[in-house]
């Protein structure tokens, strides 16, 4: 992770290349320390760093505008989430503190003076640099001030030991309770009471109080490459008296490798008390309404008591107790072992118009510092004006399905109202609705504080007798079938009108219709009023699904396989002269050979028929026969070698002479071999023969044997 310089320096080499090589690492999504700048000291003091217990005046900071700011760390290795950080570089940007750039030059000159009181605690022959000190005035409240911090340094770890020492320390000055003053005395120390500087917090020396940051890890990306565990800056003090803190830090040596130090929110306390309120339930977080909401109020010591502190409670404003709130008591007590106390409160609803009325609560505990303001909290109590809604006014229509916009508006109550219309169960306004029938509505206002008001509309529309329609049901016929298709209506306001959608005569009430594939027929009826109602027949043209396939058992025995739909129920089989059958998978023997017609007739569940015809071979008895001798002399007798025979449906035969060679080959009983070859006779001798014959159930018959050539 580091460094090019010009320090001399004897390094780890091999550490600090595998540091170097882990820079060029891919970007991980962890957690990373956050920076803002441009906050002014007394808001990073009043607002961020302290705590209770403690009064702040005279905020001051020496030091470059970029060297100081708020920061958020959650995730992180840091130890702390929030806080303020002073720096010696700059808070933000590729060469700051703000991960996870953790660069090898990670370091700016910020071009701003040392710091005279940093030289003089650690008694430095070499000057400091870039020196920011954050100074403040504090009146605290117990006999105890403290805070919490981290220091981090770039100088870690390759320069622990050298001159190049940055350093840090939180001076302070003002009444010591052990006698005499406190002047600029250092408290930033480790437990064993050892300054925290570079030199005395590290990897080698307290390395219990040290953080490693040197190797990228999970939650890491923060730009230091060590810093301090979080630790704690304490003093005793005198309470009420007035004290003056420093916070500085230095680069020491030289203006390069910058250091910080992280100081946690809220942490810089004293024993005392503070006050703090929420709103719970209500409308607003600071704003109780009458009716509505609780507030709870804190009161709280900064650390937790030893034993019960019971402190007094002033209840100011124009708001009068028990009347325009729930009572309160004018006394409280903290328990031993506790920090803190809640009271509750709820503004009353008295129905009167006020204005805005105002509750003060002040804690007025006679141990607190006589000069210091007394923790308080001011609530605002608003009025509430009754909730009231007012729907639109009565309405008449001449026919009935209207469509209405349903409205009402509201007044009074707190916040936004919602609205709810019953029946129906319809929000808002204004709200469609069609309205079939006169209907009185019920509209309920409630507001966010759940108060409640109703109202009503009445809506009239004719009371009569809704369009009525019936139609034939959905029916299935056999394709060529007719099927009727009839209508009644009745019902609904005015003249009716009828109409069949697919293009019938409107005057007729019954149709015949055959399609010969599946339609939806739909009718329709329509009153004055604009009312309709529409029903719709599915005529299904039904054609049972089948087809067939056999197989022969032998010559002339064959298996049949149909494959029908689910809905055929008859199955009739014509094998002509053989003979029917109406089994779905018969078995026939066939008297004649040849060529024959099968035909099959299939019959569905609503009576629609389909016939398939197929016309198939019926083979004659085997019968095969293979000749001993042939002579291919040219004179027409006994000129050709071949096998006869019927009843198969495949054949391949080969002839080979004396030493096994093959001579001759065919796929056809009729093409037979003359014993030449190219013209050339083969010579007289015994030749052998392989017949391989395929019946027709696709058995294998097989003939060897051997032929004599005679010339």
């Amino acid at each position: 992770m580091r460094k090019n310089c010009n320090k001399t320096l004897i390094v780890n080499w091999p550490q600090i290349a595998m540091g170097i090589a882990l820079l060029f690492l891919p970007s991980m999504g962890f957690a990373q320390l956050q920076t803002t700048g441009g906050i002014t000291p007394n808001d990073l003091v009043q607002n961020i760093l302290l705590g209770g217990g403690v009064q702040v005046s005279n905020v001051t900071l020496t030091g470059s505008g970029q060297a100081y700011g708020a920061f958020t760390a959650n995730n992180t290795n840091l130890g702390l989430n929030s806080g303020i950080l002073l720096t010696t570089g700059i808070i933000s940007g590729p060469n700051g503190p703000q991960g996870p750039n953790n660069r090898p030059d990670a370091y700016i000159d910020n071009n701003f003076q040392g710091s005279p009181l940093l030289n003089a605690e650690f008694g430095f022959n070499k000057p400091t640099f870039n020196a920011t000190t954050l100074s403040f005035n504090f009146i605290p409240q117990g006999d105890s001030v403290a805070f919490r911090y981290v220091f981090g340094s770039e100088e870690y770890r390759e320069f622990v030991g050298s001159e190049y020492n940055d350093v840090f320390g939180f001076f302070i000055s003002g009444p010591n309770p052990a006698g005499g003053n406190y002047q600029n005395q250092n408290i930033a120390l480790l437990p064993n009471g050892t300054k925290v500087a570079i030199n005395n917090v590290n990897h080698l020396s307290n390395s219990q109080y040290y953080v490693d940051n040197e190797l990228p890890s999970p939650g890491m990306f923060i730009q230091y490459d060590g810093f301090t565990r979080v630790l704690t800056a304490r003093a005793k003090v005198i309470p009420c008296s007035t004290y003056t803190i420093r916070l500085a830090i230095a680069d020491v040596a030289d203006a390069i490798y910058d250091s910080g130090v992280f100081l946690e929110a809220k942490s810089f306390t004293s024993d005392g008390l503070s006050m703090y309120y929420t709103i719970l339930n209500g409308v607003s977080k600071d704003t109780l309404y009458e009716g509505c909401g609780t507030a709870a109020i804190v009161i709280k010591n900064t650390l937790p008591l030893t034993q019960d502190k019971t402190i007094n409670l002033l209840l100011q404003g124009n708001s009068i107790n028990g009347v325009d709130y729930q009572t309160l008591p004018t006394q409280v007590t903290i328990p031993a072992g506790a920090d803190s106390v809640v009271l509750y409160t709820s503004a009353l609803t008295d129905v009167l118009n006020e204005g805005l009325e105002l509750l003060i609560v002040t804690a007025d505990d006679p141990n607190l510092c006589p000069d210091i303001e007394r923790p308080s909290v001011r609530i605002p109590i608003a009025d509430v004006r009754p909730l009231n809604v007012q729907a639109m006014d009565d309405q008449s229509f001449a026919c009935n399905n209207q469509l209405v916009f349903l409205t009402a508006s509201t007044t009074g109550g707190v916040g936004q109202a919602s609205l709810t219309w019953n029946p129906g169960g319809l929000s808002g306004s204004p709200v469609p609705t069609l309205v079939g029938q006169s209907t009185q509505f019920v509209v309920t206002a409630t507001d966010v504080c759940q108060n409640t008001a109703t109202d009503t509309v009445l809506i009239q529309v004719p009371n009569v007798s809704p369009l009525n329609l019936e139609f034939s049901p959905d029916t299935v016929i056999c394709p060529g079938a007719s099927v009727l298709l009839e209508a009644q209506y009745g019902g609904g306001i005015g003249e009716l009108v009828f109409v069949w959608d697919n293009g019938f005569s409107s005057d007729s009430l019954r149709q015949w219709v055959n399609p010969m594939s599946t339609q939806i027929y739909t009718v329709s009826v329509a009153d004055s009023c604009g009312n309709v109602l529409s029903l719709s027949s599915r005529v299904t043209v039904r054609v049972p699904e089948a087809s067939f396939e056999y197989f022969y058992l032998d010559n002339n025995k064959l298996i049949f396989d149909s494959e029908t739909s689910a809905d055929v129920v008859a199955w009739f089989w014509d094998f002509g002269p053989s003979g029917t059958d109406t089994l779905a998978d018969p078995i026939r023997v066939f008297l004649d050979t040849g060529f024959q017609v099968v035909r099959l007739t299939v019959t569905n569940e609503f009576g629609c028929q389909v016939e398939l015809v197929d016309t198939i071979y019926i083979y004659p008895p085997f019968g095969f026969y293979i000749p001993n001798t042939f002579t291919p002399n040219a004179d027409l007798v006994n000129d050709i070698f071949r096998g006869y025979g019927q009843g198969f449906k495949d054949i391949v035969w080969r002839i080979f002479d004396r030493w096994g060679q093959q001579v001759f080959e065919s796929t056809h009983m009729k093409r037979g071999w003359v014993g030449q070859r190219n013209g050339e006779p083969y010579p007289i001798g015994v030749y052998a023969y392989r017949f391989e014959l395929v019946l027709p159930n696709n058995r294998p018959r097989v003939f060897m044997g051997h032929v004599n050539l005679i010339r």
